[in-house]
């Protein structure tokens, strides 16, 4: 499966002249349906995309805060394990609501794909960023 999967990309990669970055054809086969990266909790790295599958432990309530650009922000985090470990997903300003919009609760399994992943003085965090997706399973 392995070796198929190799030669699928690297055809994929011949057939965009090499003006395809790895990542970007990562995304395009992830987008297909093939999960190429998905990693363990315990295998996340700072500063590091990621997708993975977790299960939801704890949903915190949102709270409000003042941006240092002015305005007012908000942030929620739900905690998260799987067999290796946990960490917690942090969801700022508008994305607060997908808690209530996806009806998450205690016990579901979320897929996160293209995460961006911060090691903090409190342990993992995991946020959607700009072009990351969570959902629930």
């Amino acid at each position: 499966m392995q070796q198929e999967l190799d030669s699928e990309l690297l055809r994929l990669k011949e057939e965009f002249g090499g003006l395809i970055d790895d990542n970007t054809l990562r995304r395009l086969v992830e987008s297909r349906g093939v999960n190429m990266s998905e990693k363990k909790i315990s295998e996340f790295g700072d500063k590091e995309e990621v997708s993975a599958t977790v299960k939801v432990t704890k949903i915190f309530d949102t709270k409000m805060f003042n941006k240092r650009t002015g305005g007012e922000g908000k942030v929620r985090n739900i905690g998260v394990e799987d067999d290796s470990g946990n960490c917690r997903i942090t969801l700022w300003d508008e994305d607060v609501n997908l808690v209530e919009s996806m009806s998450i609760e205690v016990g579901d399994e979320l897929k996160l794909t293209s995460c961006y992943v911060k090691q903090t003085d409190y342990g993992t965090d995991v946020s959607k960023g700009r072009v990351g997706t969570i959902e629930k399973l």
